[in-house]
């Protein structure tokens, strides 16, 4: 074993050793941290080592098990993995599991109120996806921080060559915090290449549709039809011409993932 090896592996279990407690379900990690514990450690992880923070939902899931040699290794090295589907959160209950839901559009609205209520010096933020006037309604709405705006193309799930563009422009930057809000699979390998490419410090959230909802260029669904576990619905009736094939051919997989996890631990 080389020693570039020894310390790599060495840097591995430190980071696995320092991860919150989580447990396993659907052959995913989830961390059991309830959302105002979510924020501040990632808040207090920002200066630390490179790591990042996952947020699987049941179109995460259904994704991952369609290419399970590519993504499951990067979901299980996430320092956190949150739980942002309350199905998921459903499902979890038939295995006498307790899945606390931290979703990353109210992981990161909970974040920059925080961050942004602080009175310490204030850590840098990489906003990677949206567009770059995106970032002045940000500046409005938190004041006291500092927002880097990196756009990314809209094909970066498809096209490895862009994501390791987007990825080696992350590198270029300096950033306490990225939000990449690109879309499963591509913020979470994006992520993982940062890692790939040597990121040092900093972590990073992948968040989806987050800032999107923060600054108006799409609409959240109302508290009460979240509360319902109805949100799909909201955004379906909003883009059907994008999210019909997602909610209802491939989301609705999850529920055979877990049927046949179910079936083998029977027979186990």
């Amino acid at each position: 074993m080389t020693a570039s090896h020894a310390m790599a592996q060495s840097d591995e279990a430190d980071r696995v050793a320092a991860r919150p407690r989580q447990v396993e379900f659907l052959g995913l990690p989830f961390s059991v941290l309830p959302p105002a514990d979510a924020v501040r450690q990632v808040i207090e992880r920002a200066g630390g080592s490179y790591c990042y923070v996952v947020t699987p939902n049941a179109h995460h899931v259904v994704t991952v098990h369609g290419e399970p040699e590519r993504l499951f290794p990067i979901y299980r090295g996430a320092w956190l993995s949150l739980c942002d589907s309350r199905i998921v959160q459903a499902l979890a209950r038939f295995e006498r599991l307790s899945l606390p839901l931290v979703t990353g559009s109210d992981l990161v609205a909970d974040l920059l109120a925080k961050l942004n209520a602080d009175t310490g010096p204030a850590p840098r933020l990489l906003v990677v996806g949206p567009p770059h006037h995106a970032g002045a309604k940000l500046r409005a709405a938190y004041p006291r921080l500092a927002f880097e705006m990196l756009p990314a193309p809209a094909a970066l799930a498809h096209n490895a060559d862009l994501r390791l563009a987007v990825a080696r422009a992350c590198m270029q930057r300096q950033w306490d915090i990225a939000l990449l809000c690109v879309g499963c699979p591509a913020q979470e390998l994006i992520a993982w290449q940062l890692e790939e490419l040597g990121r040092k410090t900093g972590i990073a959230l992948c968040v989806g549709a987050a800032i999107d909802f923060l600054t108006g260029a799409r609409r959240r669904a109302p508290l009460w039809l979240r509360r319902l576990s109805l949100e799909w619905a909201y955004r379906l009736a909003q883009d059907p011409g994008r999210l019909w094939h997602r909610y209802f051919v491939a989301s609705p997989k999850i529920f055979r993932i877990f049927m046949t996890a179910r079936a083998a631990r029977s027979k186990r």
